[in-house]
């Protein structure tokens, strides 16, 4: 039985484990979170994505200069999250759209 199982069993104990049974614990709950974040977006489809400045700015093929003066002329408005600006994928596609239109 491995220590993830043992957890999920609600077993309360105590153990000395090696590094590789962390390593192989740590790696089972990477899977188990990004197989439950996969899931989490195929129920919701409609969810927006939202980016970082340095994720938008790629995907602009932009500088981050660019992006605060977008960001202040209304161009690209960026939500707030404590101190990190998210930028919504949603509206950066519209951009993209315009900019191939043009």
């Amino acid at each position: 039985m491995d220590l993830y199982s043992m957890i999920q069993n609600g077993a309360h104990f105590k153990v000395e484990v090696t590094s590789e049974d962390l390593v192989t614990f740590a790696d089972r709950l990477i899977t188990k979170s990004q197989e439950t974040k996969a899931m989490e977006l195929a129920n919701n489809p409609d969810e927006e994505k939202w980016l970082t400045a340095e994720e938008a700015a790629k995907m602009c093929r932009v500088c981050a200069t660019t992006l605060w003066s977008w960001a202040k002329s209304g161009y690209l408005v960026p939500a707030k999250m404590g101190r990190q600006r998210l930028f919504a994928l949603s509206d950066i596609q519209k951009i993209l759209n315009d900019r191939a239109k043009k």
